[in-house]
């Protein structure tokens, strides 16, 4: 048994008695065993009398400071701020790292986008703005993960901002030339992971390589750097799928 994880892709925090990421289907302790009520989707604990449980207090809501960073790019990195499903649709809220404004400036911070010692002050709107860029981003490199064609619309959506992003910059020779924006400008974020989306698109290499993994739950994306990689993370999505498949020879067997 490991920490808890709020999701598939969050660093576990502390021993609980569950596995990383999901509800332990083996108690710690047979008077503290756990259940999984499928129709209600919701754990309980029972409590050692007949026909008693109780529901446990909800999972941690995620963070930008326990989201994995498995994108190998920062544009797919912004992307996994929130779990999917099929087709581009956002998994419940909870799963979203980014669900208050200051929570953007923290991602930034974490990447490297922003400055440490940078203040930005980051709106509602702005936030909104930047999570229909995330929503764009994931369809259409999705979309190429899977050999089909991105629709205009989500293109067009990456393609406004990114020509809004020149707009607002300067280039500066830092290791070779970048865009640079004043640093209390809120939209900098934004404007820089929609820069690395372009650049990713842009390199036929890199956007070939570009994986959704086929986990449980997750559907992250990520660079294939060496053609070999399956997983966002053997050690999240990988490890869960040689346990189920080891589960089910053993109960074949």
């Amino acid at each position: 048994m490991t920490g808890r994880a709020r999701t598939p892709n969050d660093t576990a925090t502390r021993n609980t008695g569950r596995t990383s990421g999901s509800p332990a289907r083996t108690p710690a302790r047979t008077e503290d065993a756990f259940a999984f009520a499928a129709n209600s989707y919701r754990l309980y604990r029972f409590t050692g009398k007949p026909n008693v449980a109780s529901p446990l207090p909800p999972l941690p809501k995620t963070t930008v400071d326990t989201r994995r960073l498995v994108g190998g790019v920062p544009c797919l990195d912004f992307a996994n701020t929130i779990d999917w499903i099929a087709n581009g649709v956002e998994r419940p809220a909870h799963t979203d790292a980014l669900s208050e404004p200051a929570q953007l400036p923290r991602w930034g911070r974490r990447v490297g986008l922003v400055e440490q010692n940078a203040t930005l002050h980051v709106t509602t709107r702005e936030l909104a703005a930047a999570r229909r860029l995330r929503s764009a981003i994931y369809r259409v490199f999705a979309a190429i993960a899977h050999g089909e064609t991105p629709t205009r619309a989500d293109v067009d959506a990456i393609e406004r901002t990114f020509v809004r992003s020149v707009a607002a910059s300067e280039l500066r020779a830092r290791d070779g030339w970048i865009f640079e924006w004043p640093h209390d400008d809120a939209r900098r974020i934004r404007f820089a992971v929609a820069v690395s989306a372009v650049d990713l698109l842009r390199s036929p290499e890199n956007l070939s390589r570009v994986r959704v993994c086929p986990g449980d739950n997750c559907g992250w994306l990520f660079l294939d750097t060496s053609g070999r990689r399956r997983w966002c993370s053997m050690e999240v999505c990988g490890s869960r799928a040689k346990m189920r498949r080891l589960y089910a020879r053993r109960r074949s067997g």
